[in-house]
């Protein structure tokens, strides 16, 4: 089974089942076991499972993304459970965020549903910002060096060096990075150009002083302004960070 997993790199249950041919009743059993154990682990944002350490799509995530993944999804369902909100988790990937799980499935209302792997603007979104507002300065230095030398759709404030630092400034003083608000999700592209209509805060998920990634809460950004979601969800939020921060921790010592 283990081998029909990372064969097919991303399968359903149904499709392991075609290809091994065991009764169902034992399939459950024995894929419960290989998530258990590591080998295997299933997205709950699309219910598929994966073997541990492998890539997706094009670009492949850092095994940071597939150590978070692994256990993030009982920690984002009871969040998305007390705030009513989905989440996403996400690491960095060289020059940009990269998603590894999310609970946008979870939610009570329909939102635009990222795929494993989907990359996040570093400078723009709410995950970027809260990456760069809490790293290490020489890590900072180095990511915003190779996102000048690309010189990447998305990228204009890179041109404007003071109002970028004043930005993660005011970042790490409030405690919670925000998407600009002139970013619509779309990677490289403005709110003009595309718009999916949502909002989002993000933190950090911090060992000592490295950032293992970060998690955010997702909202219809006509419903509520970002104040009303930290006054209402960030100590939940914050709490969602640290344990993850510790079940990461765990997961590199196994």
């Amino acid at each position: 089974m283990l081998h029909i997993v990372q064969r097919l790199g991303v399968a359903s249950a149904g499709a392991i089942h075609r290809e091994c041919g065991l009764p169902k009743p034992t399939l459950t059993r024995l894929l419960r076991t290989l998530e258990a154990k590591g080998f295997v682990w299933r997205s709950i944002a699309d219910g598929m499972f994966r073997p541990s350490y492998q890539s997706h799509g094009a670009v492949a995530m850092p095994a940071a993304g597939y150590r978070l993944a692994a256990v993030a999804g009982p920690v984002l369902d009871a969040l998305c459970a007390k705030v009513h909100w989905p989440s996403d988790v996400s690491v960095r990937n060289r020059t940009f965020m990269q998603l590894c799980e999310s609970s946008r499935t979870r939610a009570y209302f329909t939102l635009n549903r990222l795929q494993i792997g989907f990359q996040i603007s570093m400078l723009q979104s709410a995950p970027g910002r809260a990456y760069l507002a809490w790293c290490p300065e020489k890590e900072r230095a180095e990511i915003l060096r190779r996102l000048a030398m690309g010189a990447k759709p998305g990228s204009d404030m890179l041109r404007q060096p003071a109002r970028l630092a004043q930005v993660l400034s005011q970042t790490r003083e409030q405690g919670y990075a925000l998407r600009d608000p002139d970013w619509g999700g779309g990677f490289g592209k403005s709110k003009g150009e595309y718009d999916d209509g949502l909002n989002a805060i993000a933190l950090p998920i911090l060992s000592g002083r490295k950032v293992l990634g970060c998690v955010n809460i997702v909202w219809i950004a006509r419903l509520f302004g970002p104040d009303r979601i930290v006054r209402d969800h960030i100590s939940s939020l914050r709490a969602a960070a640290e344990e993850l921060s510790v079940l990461a921790a765990t997961a590199r010592a196994i």
